[in-house]
């Protein structure tokens, strides 16, 4: 019996939310440098709300596949913002914000991928 897709994709999430969540930690006892210190800190961000919304997912009922379709074009729609949000914040002059820039620009296109594969896929 396979594995109902909606809990396939909260796994997934998960795994990359908890993925990030560590790196962030990690990276932000590692590197003192602004810049650095941006993205781990924004890239643990992003791991901890992608781990809550794949754990929400696992905790709901399975969705009926078109609902669950249309969740992911609408995600994929919001991945096009956190892009253009991440280019903007790339272009700061302030190496802090230039980090979050990046992370959010790496989250983004992670998740744009993510959301684009499994729309297509159901």
């Amino acid at each position: 019996m396979s594995e109902p897709i909606g809990e396939r994709i909260a796994q997934q999430l998960m795994l990359w939310g908890l993925l990030w969540l560590g790196a962030g930690w990690l990276g932000l006892w590692y590197n003192p440098q602004p810049f650095w210190r941006g993205f781990w800190f924004m890239g643990g961000a992003w791991g901890l709300v992608n781990a809550a919304l794949a754990y929400a997912g696992w905790l709901g009922e399975e969705p009926d596949p078109a609902h669950l379709r249309r969740l992911l074009w609408l995600n994929a729609g919001l991945d096009i913002l956190y892009l253009l949000a991440g280019l903007f914040l790339l272009r700061q002059k302030n190496p802090l914000f230039r980090g979050f820039g990046l992370a959010v620009l790496f989250q983004g296109l992670f998740l744009l991928g993510f959301d684009l594969w499994h729309a297509l896929q159901i």
